[in-house]
């Protein structure tokens, strides 16, 4: 079919055991903005103990090593998020809410890459500038 970009609540359910697996077989391939390893980054220090810690690090190494196709946020996502933002304004959205999603999404646009999510809510928005599947 073709490649991906994987958005953070995806990367999450691969390794979440209360989570549906998802499936990405009809894919060719999968990359992960580097937006979402940062999120994923920060999940790390929240963890509310040492052992939790250790889990979610670990977690964290082998997504990396499976997911090891990163595309970083680059001048062409600042546009692409600007364009998306435009349409956010014109239907009725907050431009301030959900900035990372957004960047993430504007991180496929700016790719030329159909986003996988498991959150419609805000992505319906960008379906004709976007392709999106949910998984």
């Amino acid at each position: 079919m073709t490649r991906v970009l994987l958005d953070t609540s995806v990367v999450i359910a691969l390794v979440k055991p209360s989570e549906a697996t998802p499936d990405l077989t009809d894919f060719d391939g999968v990359a992960v903005s580097c937006l979402t390893w940062s999120e994923l980054a920060a999940g790390l220090h929240s963890a509310p103990n040492v052992e939790s810690m250790s889990r979610r690090l670990d977690e964290y190494d082998r997504l990396r090593t499976l997911l090891n196709q990163t595309i970083p946020y680059d001048e062409s996502c600042v546009a692409a998020y600007r364009q998306l933002l435009a349409r956010v304004a014109t239907t009725g959205g907050t431009a301030r809410s959900r900035p990372l999603d957004r960047m993430i999404a504007a991180t496929a646009l700016a790719a030329g890459l159909p986003l996988v999510t498991r959150d419609l809510a805000d992505s319906r928005r960008f379906q004709g500038l976007l392709e999106i599947f949910e998984r």
